[in-house]
């Protein structure tokens, strides 16, 4: 990762208030947060804004078999 993504994206985790949502919406052992981040460069100094989607209740991976929940479908063509 890009030292000055990094930076951005420690930022944002380092918000208490941030902290304090994802504590009360990240309940379950099988919830998740994922963060995404971009930022402008500027001369003196970097901007950045950061998206974190979570997801609730996360199924286990099976492991050693291919998942059997998936359908194969045609898209149409225009």
């Amino acid at each position: 990762m890009d030292e000055k993504l990094a930076r951005v994206a420690v930022l944002a985790g380092a918000n208490s208030e941030v902290a304090e949502t994802l504590d009360k919406v990240l309940t379950g052992p099988n919830d998740r947060a994922y963060v995404v981040c971009g930022y402008l460069d500027c001369k003196l100094n970097v901007k950045g804004h950061c998206t974190i989607y979570t997801v609730l209740d996360v199924p286990r991976m099976k492991t050693g078999r291919p998942c059997s929940s998936y359908e194969k479908r045609q898209v149409a063509e225009n």
